[in-house]
């Protein structure tokens, strides 16, 4: 049996790793930033009850992913990347509010099965609302970050789409091999 704890982190930590290298590939600097990195050892303090609301704890536990870094445009950006296997993707009222409170002029770039794959926008520029539409609310991730290129959104959104319907399609005890 699959737990789910587990099957987040990957997913988590698989399209965190697409985005990163769709950065690098178009010469960004990037430095892994969330929480899950420097605070490792103490995660799981963190979402002890005693700890869990208080404000630097929720501020660690919400940190964005990824740190990006235009060389050439002098210009340092945070990115938190989020997938979504539905169209409109769907977040809790609390963690846009959460970023917002915290990481208000940091990215949010979205991984979704459809069109350009890709989306970003500041979460400065998000409203506090139940689903999102990427088309509106969202711009492609090569309109924010110019040095993307179309091919590479191509090749990595294939990537992305595939590993979404692998993960959609999975049942919940894995394959026996004979």
């Amino acid at each position: 049996m699959f737990d789910n704890f587990y099957d987040t982190l990957l997913k988590g930590n698989i399209f965190k790793e697409i985005v990163k290298v769709l950065f690098e590939k178009s010469e960004y600097l990037v430095i892994p930033y969330g929480y899950e990195n420097p605070f490792a050892n103490i995660k799981k303090g963190l979402s002890q009850k005693s700890m869990r609301d208080s404000i630097t704890a929720r501020r660690i536990r919400s940190s964005p992913d990824l740190l990006v870094y235009n060389e050439k445009a002098e210009e340092i950006r945070l990115v938190e990347v989020k997938m979504s296997s539905y169209s409109s993707p769907r977040f809790k009222k609390e963690s846009i509010e959460t970023y917002k409170e915290f990481w208000n002029e940091a990215v949010l770039v979205m991984v979704l099965p459809f069109e350009n794959v890709f989306y970003a926008q500041d979460i400065a520029n998000l409203g506090i609302k139940k689903e999102y539409d990427p088309r509106t609310d969202f711009l492609k991730i090569q309109e924010m970050f110019e040095r993307i290129s179309l091919d590479d959104i191509n090749f990595y959104g294939r990537v992305a789409c595939n590993i979404i319907k692998a993960m959609s399609n999975r049942t919940t005890e894995p394959e026996r091999s004979l």
